[in-house]
Protein backbone atom coordinates (compact mmCIF):
# COMPACT_ATOMS: atom_id res chain seq x y z
CA UNK A 1 0.00 0.00 0.00
CA UNK A 2 1.56 3.14 -1.38
CA UNK A 3 1.89 6.19 1.67
CA UNK A 4 1.68 9.27 1.20
CA UNK A 5 3.91 12.05 2.37
CA UNK A 6 2.79 15.79 2.23
CA UNK A 7 5.82 18.57 1.89
CA UNK A 8 5.66 21.63 3.83
CA UNK A 9 5.16 24.58 1.27
CA UNK A 10 7.42 27.22 2.93
CA UNK A 11 5.85 31.12 1.85
CA UNK A 12 8.53 33.34 -0.03
CA UNK A 13 9.96 36.02 2.06
CA UNK A 14 7.76 39.46 1.76
CA UNK A 15 9.52 42.66 0.65
CA UNK A 16 8.76 43.94 3.74
CA UNK A 17 10.73 40.99 6.15
CA UNK A 18 13.72 41.08 3.74
CA UNK A 19 13.99 44.69 4.88
CA UNK A 20 13.36 44.44 8.87
CA UNK A 21 16.31 41.37 8.49
CA UNK A 22 18.79 42.95 6.68
CA UNK A 23 18.34 45.75 9.04
CA UNK A 24 18.58 43.89 12.08
CA UNK A 25 21.78 42.24 10.82
CA UNK A 26 23.18 45.32 10.06
CA UNK A 27 21.95 46.29 14.27
CA UNK A 28 20.13 49.35 12.74
CA UNK A 29 17.06 51.20 14.72
CA UNK A 30 14.69 52.99 12.38
CA UNK A 31 16.39 56.13 13.60
CA UNK A 32 19.55 55.20 12.44
CA UNK A 33 18.09 54.35 8.89
CA UNK A 34 15.94 57.62 9.09
CA UNK A 35 19.02 59.69 10.04
CA UNK A 36 21.01 58.83 7.10
CA UNK A 37 18.71 57.91 4.25
CA UNK A 38 16.59 60.93 4.68
CA UNK A 39 13.69 58.75 4.72
CA UNK A 40 11.13 59.65 7.15
CA UNK A 41 11.05 56.83 9.95
CA UNK A 42 7.13 56.12 9.61
CA UNK A 43 8.06 55.81 6.12
CA UNK A 44 10.19 52.86 7.05
CA UNK A 45 7.98 51.50 9.05
CA UNK A 46 5.41 50.95 6.63
CA UNK A 47 7.91 49.21 3.80
CA UNK A 48 8.69 46.68 6.71
CA UNK A 49 4.94 46.00 7.11
CA UNK A 50 4.62 45.77 3.61
CA UNK A 51 1.44 48.99 3.69
CA UNK A 52 3.00 50.35 0.54
CA UNK A 53 -0.79 52.07 -0.28
CA UNK A 54 0.12 53.98 3.00
CA UNK A 55 3.37 55.33 1.40
CA UNK A 56 2.88 58.88 -0.45
CA UNK A 57 0.99 58.70 -3.72
CA UNK A 58 3.45 59.15 -6.09
CA UNK A 59 4.29 55.65 -6.72
CA UNK A 60 7.53 57.17 -8.28
CA UNK A 61 8.47 57.98 -4.72
CA UNK A 62 7.84 54.98 -3.46
CA UNK A 63 10.00 53.09 -5.98
CA UNK A 64 12.64 55.95 -4.77
CA UNK A 65 12.01 55.13 -1.07
CA UNK A 66 12.45 51.70 -1.80
CA UNK A 67 15.57 51.65 -3.75
CA UNK A 68 17.39 53.98 -1.24
CA UNK A 69 16.63 51.51 1.51
CA UNK A 70 17.89 49.01 -0.26
CA UNK A 71 21.24 49.95 -1.52
CA UNK A 72 21.63 51.45 2.07
CA UNK A 73 21.31 48.06 3.35
CA UNK A 74 22.96 46.56 1.12
CA UNK A 75 20.52 44.77 -0.70
CA UNK A 76 20.27 44.02 -4.74
CA UNK A 77 18.13 47.14 -5.63
CA UNK A 78 16.92 45.80 -9.00
CA UNK A 79 15.96 42.49 -7.31
CA UNK A 80 14.09 44.43 -4.98
CA UNK A 81 12.52 46.34 -6.94
CA UNK A 82 11.61 43.44 -9.16
CA UNK A 83 9.87 42.26 -6.06
CA UNK A 84 7.99 44.93 -5.43
CA UNK A 85 6.80 44.88 -9.06
CA UNK A 86 5.49 41.42 -8.21
CA UNK A 87 3.86 41.87 -4.85
CA UNK A 88 1.74 44.52 -6.27
CA UNK A 89 0.96 43.68 -9.34
CA UNK A 90 2.54 45.73 -11.78
CA UNK A 91 3.69 44.64 -15.52
CA UNK A 92 7.31 47.16 -15.41
CA UNK A 93 9.11 50.11 -13.56
CA UNK A 94 6.90 52.53 -15.84
CA UNK A 95 3.74 51.59 -14.57
CA UNK A 96 5.03 53.14 -11.39
CA UNK A 97 4.00 56.46 -12.60
CA UNK A 98 3.48 56.80 -16.12
CA UNK A 99 4.11 60.39 -16.34
CA UNK A 100 7.48 60.71 -14.20
CA UNK A 101 9.60 58.86 -16.07
CA UNK A 102 11.83 59.66 -18.86
CA UNK A 103 13.25 56.51 -20.52
CA UNK A 104 15.36 54.74 -17.13
CA UNK A 105 14.93 57.45 -15.36
CA UNK A 106 12.70 58.17 -12.94
CA UNK A 107 10.86 61.04 -11.18
CA UNK A 108 12.84 60.11 -7.91
CA UNK A 109 16.34 59.92 -9.91
CA UNK A 110 15.55 63.05 -11.04
CA UNK A 111 15.24 64.77 -7.66
CA UNK A 112 18.27 63.29 -6.41
CA UNK A 113 20.43 64.58 -9.12
CA UNK A 114 18.75 67.58 -8.29
CA UNK A 115 20.12 67.63 -4.69
CA UNK A 116 23.38 66.16 -5.50
CA UNK A 117 23.71 69.56 -7.90
CA UNK A 118 22.45 71.42 -4.92
CA UNK A 119 24.92 69.87 -2.44
CA UNK A 120 27.74 70.87 -4.99
CA UNK A 121 27.10 74.24 -5.19
CA UNK A 122 26.66 74.63 -1.41
CA UNK A 123 30.13 72.47 -1.48
CA UNK A 124 31.67 75.38 -3.72
CA UNK A 125 30.58 78.27 -2.12
CA UNK A 126 31.48 77.04 1.26
CA UNK A 127 34.40 76.11 -0.03
CA UNK A 128 35.50 79.67 -1.72
CA UNK A 129 34.48 81.44 1.56
CA UNK A 130 36.87 79.48 3.09
CA UNK A 131 40.05 80.41 0.88
CA UNK A 132 38.74 84.19 0.73
CA UNK A 133 39.49 83.94 4.54
CA UNK A 134 42.46 82.16 4.31
CA UNK A 135 43.68 84.57 2.00
CA UNK A 136 42.42 87.62 4.23
CA UNK A 137 44.81 86.24 7.01
CA UNK A 138 47.55 85.23 5.26
CA UNK A 139 48.17 88.29 3.01
CA UNK A 140 49.43 91.47 4.57
CA UNK A 141 46.99 94.22 5.91
CA UNK A 142 46.21 97.14 3.37
CA UNK A 143 47.34 100.12 3.48
CA UNK A 144 47.36 103.58 1.75
CA UNK A 145 49.26 106.68 2.72
CA UNK A 146 47.84 109.70 1.04
CA UNK A 147 49.84 112.44 3.19
CA UNK A 148 53.07 113.32 3.15
CA UNK A 149 53.93 112.46 -0.59
CA UNK A 150 57.98 110.85 -1.22
CA UNK A 151 60.46 113.35 -1.55
CA UNK A 152 58.07 116.16 -0.10
CA UNK A 153 60.43 119.08 0.49
CA UNK A 154 58.68 121.88 3.32
CA UNK A 155 60.23 124.55 5.28
CA UNK A 156 57.46 123.53 8.36
CA UNK A 157 58.81 121.60 11.51
CA UNK A 158 56.21 118.94 11.27
CA UNK A 159 53.87 117.24 8.61
CA UNK A 160 50.46 115.79 8.87
CA UNK A 161 50.44 111.91 8.29
CA UNK A 162 47.07 110.84 6.44
CA UNK A 163 45.72 107.48 5.49
CA UNK A 164 43.96 103.91 5.78
CA UNK A 165 44.17 100.67 6.23
CA UNK A 166 42.25 97.53 7.27
CA UNK A 167 40.42 98.33 10.71
CA UNK A 168 41.26 95.21 12.57
CA UNK A 169 44.89 96.24 12.19
CA UNK A 170 47.59 97.93 14.58
CA UNK A 171 48.84 100.87 13.03
CA UNK A 172 52.84 102.95 13.66
CA UNK A 173 54.15 105.88 12.67
CA UNK A 174 58.00 105.69 13.49
CA UNK A 175 57.22 102.92 16.06
CA UNK A 176 54.24 105.76 18.09
CA UNK A 177 50.66 103.47 18.07
CA UNK A 178 48.47 105.56 16.33
CA UNK A 179 44.44 105.69 17.05
CA UNK A 180 41.96 104.28 13.62
CA UNK A 181 38.44 105.80 13.28
CA UNK A 182 35.94 102.90 12.75
CA UNK A 183 36.84 103.22 8.73
CA UNK A 184 40.22 102.82 8.99
CA UNK A 185 41.73 106.15 8.62
CA UNK A 186 44.29 107.63 10.76
CA UNK A 187 45.78 111.34 10.72
CA UNK A 188 48.65 112.82 13.08
CA UNK A 189 51.20 115.50 13.21
CA UNK A 190 54.53 114.16 13.28
CA UNK A 191 57.79 116.49 14.06
CA UNK A 192 60.28 116.95 12.05
CA UNK A 193 63.96 118.38 12.07
CA UNK A 194 65.88 119.93 9.27
CA UNK A 195 67.14 118.36 6.81
CA UNK A 196 66.37 114.57 5.75
CA UNK A 197 63.22 113.11 7.59
CA UNK A 198 62.39 109.29 7.31
CA UNK A 199 59.11 108.68 8.31
CA UNK A 200 58.33 104.82 8.80
CA UNK A 201 54.17 103.96 8.63
CA UNK A 202 53.51 100.03 9.22
CA UNK A 203 49.80 97.81 9.65
CA UNK A 204 50.23 95.09 11.26
CA UNK A 205 47.50 92.39 11.53
CA UNK A 206 46.36 90.35 14.62
CA UNK A 207 48.06 87.02 13.03
CA UNK A 208 51.72 89.08 12.56
CA UNK A 209 51.60 90.18 9.18
CA UNK A 210 52.53 93.78 7.89
CA UNK A 211 52.54 96.47 5.80
CA UNK A 212 55.24 99.27 5.79
CA UNK A 213 55.26 102.51 3.53
CA UNK A 214 58.35 104.40 4.25
CA UNK A 215 58.22 108.28 2.83
CA UNK A 216 61.32 110.79 2.64
CA UNK A 217 60.47 114.15 3.55
CA UNK A 218 63.42 116.76 3.15
CA UNK A 219 62.84 120.46 5.61
CA UNK A 220 64.62 123.58 4.45
CA UNK A 221 64.19 125.70 7.58
CA UNK A 222 66.14 128.64 6.89
CA UNK A 223 64.92 130.50 9.96
CA UNK A 224 66.07 127.36 11.91
CA UNK A 225 69.33 127.47 10.13
CA UNK A 226 70.09 130.59 11.33
CA UNK A 227 68.92 129.83 14.60
CA UNK A 228 71.89 127.31 14.99
CA UNK A 229 74.18 128.79 13.59
CA UNK A 230 74.27 131.45 16.13
CA UNK A 231 73.61 128.96 19.06
CA UNK A 232 76.94 127.11 17.27
CA UNK A 233 79.02 130.79 17.41
CA UNK A 234 77.55 131.83 20.62
CA UNK A 235 79.15 128.85 22.13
Amino acid sequence: MSTFSFKKLTSPIRLGSRFKTAREEWKLSFANVASATRIPLKYLELIENNTFNELPNAKAYRLGYIREYAEFLKLDPEQIINQFIQENGLKDISALHPNKVIGNTSFYSVSIWARNILAAVCVVLVFGYLTLQVKHILEPPRLVLLDPSEGLVTNQLNVVVRGETDTECQLTINGMETMLNEKGQFQSEIDLANGVNTLVVSATKKHGKTNTVTRHIIVKNTQFSKLIESFNTTN
